[in-house]
């Protein structure tokens, strides 16, 4: 019982949310999961987070061992339907980028305990979750009711007494919102002209007549192309010109790419949003550690978690952080060297490291340094 709760605690989806005062934003524009992925900001952020986790190996390991479960559970194989691990993690991760939460239907169960063996995502805007007075919750899919023991569940950004994760879009939705109208402003600006290309004048009081004839015939010589003009005697041609700057339409739109990268912890020069910051190897690799560390690194831990629920009992699952760090040639065997010469890497660790098979045991050699 939750006697602090006087009404119906409605979790509504994030186009209900944002649906339920218009306009959307002071801007004017509509933000929904659907419309913030066409600020190209949002599409390059979420691309690259979901696109770095998604390829990076992951692999079930036994309490204790440090060699990965073979073969690997089926949770990281084919975790649905004809739809292999690292599609079934990028649309995970996708659904929490953009509504801070994921779910989907428990289909098929194996082993002690039942865990789920496969589990068909679905698009979160299909889930209603409701807390009664009494501190009842119901979930409903597509408006009906179903057993919460169906669903799988994993959320991000959550926030004590709520079951639901936040939305980074629908908290950024003014941000975004911006953006989209400035991208919806220019893309008219370049199609109708917001200011006339130019204006004929002369030294001579022309009526409103033979201004209208003289606007007709040159609009008719020279709309849709290039052509030579031919002026009378007196009259001349202007062109107007409005400097990008001037608009501050250009501003606008690199504050609005900054913003959206502040939102997701991306380094704006990872999605080519900061062309005057020239990336040298030396600041590359500094920039990929990073990114590991402070942007990539938080949703592993979420998924590792959430997928630990899915392993059998007394596994867990980790990814390689190791294969985002990946140095050149030169550096990784340097590395290995002082590794080999302090004792804590052997042999065949490096060369699990380099996707190489231990060697063969007639074939194996003492750690540099070792004693013989």
């Amino acid at each position: 019982m939750w006697p602090f709760r006087k009404r119906e605690d409605r979790s509504l989806t994030l186009d209900q949310l944002l649906a339920e005062d218009q306009p959307n934003t002071t801007a004017g524009t509509t933000v929904t999961t659907d419309t913030a992925q066409r600020l190209s900001a949002v599409w390059a952020c979420i691309r690259l987070l979901t696109d770095v986790v998604s390829t990076m190996p992951c692999h079930a390991y036994t309490t204790g061992s440090r060699d990965p479960v073979d073969p690997a559970p089926i949770m990281l194989r084919s975790p649905a339907a004809c739809v292999p691990f690292h599609d079934w993690i990028a649309q995970v991760l996708r659904s929490l980028l953009l509504t801070g939460n994921a779910w989907g239907i428990i289909t098929t169960r194996i082993g002690p305990g039942l865990r789920p063996s496969q589990i068909e995502l679905i698009a979160p805007h299909r889930v209603a979750v409701n807390v009664a007075g009494d501190g009842t919750i119901t979930y409903r899919l597509d408006g009906r009711e179903v057993d919460r023991d169906d669903l799988w569940h994993l959320r991000a950004y959550p926030t004590p007494g709520a079951l639901l994760g936040l939305s980074p879009i629908a908290f950024a939705a003014e941000t975004i919102g911006v953006g989209l109208a400035a991208q919806a402003y220019g893309a008219q600006y370049f199609r109708d002209s917001s200011t006339p290309a130019g204006y004929l004048t002369g030294d001579q009081l022309i009526t409103q007549e033979q201004a209208d004839v003289l606007l007709a015939r040159w609009e008719a010589r020279h709309e849709g192309r290039r052509a030579t003009a031919v002026l009378g005697k007196g009259l001349e041609f202007r062109q107007i010109m409005v400097p990008p700057e001037e608009s501050q339409f250009l501003d606008t739109a690199r504050l609005t790419v900054q913003q959206v990268c502040r939102i997701y912890g991306v380094p704006p020069e990872l999605v080519a949003a900061d062309a005057g910051n020239s990336m040298t190897y030396s600041n590359l690799s500094e920039r990929t550690l990073g990114l590991l560390k402070f942007s990539v690194d938080p949703w592993l831990v979420r998924l590792e978690t959430g997928l630990t629920d899915l392993v059998p009992r007394g596994q867990y699952v980790k990814w390689n952080r190791g294969s985002l760090l990946r140095t050149d040639l030169k550096t990784r065997y340097e590395s290995y060297e002082i590794g080999l010469r302090a004792g804590f890497l052997t042999v065949d660790e490096v060369r699990e490291l380099e996707d190489r098979e231990p060697l063969p045991a007639a074939q194996a050699r003492p750690q540099l340094g070792a004693v013989a």
